[in-house]
C-alpha cells in the first residue's frame, strides 16, 4: 500500500530511508549514515557536518544540553553518526512505519488512506506536547522519541506497578539509576502500558516551563506508526494492527 503509493505520487517529493530499531528507538539510514530521530532534542548534533534531507542541507551542532554524541550512542548501545532534533524535524513530514521498516519524508502530508487518528500538539519551547490521560486525569507529556524509557513525577507513580530498577541516561541529566514502573496511559483512546522511571528533579523543572509531568518515549512505536506533521502541529497514528 505505501510503496504503491509512493509510486503514484509523481508530483511530489518524498524520500523513504531504511530504519532499524535500537532499544525502542528509531535509527534511520541517511546519506548513508545512521541516524537518531528524537522528538526530545532541540537541536541536532553529529560527526558530520550537514545532513541532506528533501534537496535541503542542514548544519548540525556539536552539543546537546552539554552532551556529545559519543554520551548519547553509548547509552542507545548502537553507532550513530547523528541526531535529528526538532530544529531540523520541524522543517517536513516524516513518517514512521515498523510495517514497511522505513521513514517517508515529505513536504506535504502523505495520505495513506489508512485508519489514521489526528492528534493536535503543541510545540512548547521547542518540543512537542501532547495530551494524555493517567488514571483519568488529564496531563501533558513531551513526546520524545530519542528516549527509551518513558519518565513521570514520582508522586503521580503512588500505586504504580514497580517492574525494574535500571541506570539509564538523559541528556541534561546524565547517567542515574531509577526504579522503572508499568505506567498504564491512555493516548487518543488506546491504551498503553510503558515503562517508566522517575523524572530526574533536574528535568522536572525544564518540564515544569513547558506545564508538562513527564516524558513519553519510544516505546509509543510498540502501539503506532506515526506521522509527523510539525508545521501543522499534528501527529496521525496509525495502530499497528491496522496499519497495511
Amino acid at each position: 500500500m505505501i510503496d504503491q503509493y509512493l509510486k503514484e505520487q509523481n508530483g511530489e517529493i518524498m524520500e523513504k530511508y531504511s530504519i532499524s530499531v535500537a532499544e525502542s528507538r528509531i535509527v534511520a539510514i541517511m546519506n548513508g549514515q545512521r541516524v537518531l530521530i528524537s522528538t526530545g532534542a532541540t537541536v541536532s548534533i553529529g560527526e558530520i557536518p550537514e545532513i541532506k534531507i528533501l534537496g535541503q542541507s542542514y548544519k548540525l551542532e556539536n552539543r546537546l544540553q552539554g552532551a556529545d554524541l559519543n554520551s548519547i550512542r553509548d547509552s542507545l548501545k548502537t553507532d550513530i553518526k547523528a541526531l535529528l532534533g526538532m530544529d531540523i524535524l520541524t522543517k517536513f513530514v516524516f513518517y514512521v512505519s515498523h510495517g514497511i521498516q522505513a521513514i517517508i519524508c515529505s513536504d506535504y502530508f502523505i495520505n495513506f488512506k489508512e485508519n489514521m487518528h489526528e492528534l493536535p500538539i503543541s510545540i512548547e519551547l521547542g518540543l512537542p506536547v501532547i495530551d494524555v490521560k493517567i488514571a483519568g486525569l488529564d496531563m501533558k507529556m513531551v513526546l520524545d522519541t530519542g528516549s527509551k524509557w518513558s519518565y513521570l513525577q514520582e508522586d503521580l507513580l503512588t500505586g504504580v506497578k514497580n517492574i525494574n530498577i535500571q541506570e539509564t541516561y538523559y541528556p541534561g541529566a546524565g547517567s542515574f539509576i531509577t526504579d522503572i514502573y508499568d505506567l498504564p496511559l491512555d493516548l487518543k483512546g488506546k491504551d498503553m502500558n510503558v515503562p517508566a522511571g522517575v523524572l530526574p528533579e533536574v528535568l522536572k523543572r525544564e518540564l515544569a516551563a513547558r506545564d508538562c509531568v513527564g516524558i513519553l518515549g519510544a516505546d509509543i512505536f510498540r502501539y503506532f506508526n506515526i506521522q509527523f506533521n510539525f508545521k501543522n502541529s499534528t501527529i496521525w497514528l496509525v495502530e499497528k494492527g491496522k496499519a497495511r
